[in-house]
């Protein structure tokens, strides 16, 4: 058997302790994954602001060009009204 007396397990046991307490120290505290993940939330804020503004970019022109082809419409309207009245 590996550990047969108290001494040595209390041995063992502070070898388990400061080998943690050590790690610990030498970590480097996942600034690394927080760097990271930082950057991505940034980069999908972006991401989603970038998207909003050109969703409500398409909606305005939508907007802007129904009322176009409504004003050429009516034009037209008129224009075949005007020929149609200088033909008589």
């Amino acid at each position: 058997m590996l550990f047969t007396t108290v001494n040595q397990y209390a041995v063992l046991g502070l070898c388990v302790l400061l080998g943690l307490v050590l790690g610990l120290m030498l970590a480097p505290k996942g600034t690394k994954w927080r760097r990271r993940y930082e950057a991505e939330r940034d980069a999908h804020a972006t991401y989603r602001t970038d998207t909003d503004t050109r969703l409500r970019e398409q909606d305005s022109l939508g907007t802007n060009r129904d009322a176009y082809v409504r004003d050429l419409e009516r034009d037209n309207a008129a224009l075949k009204d005007e020929v149609a009245r200088l033909k008589s």
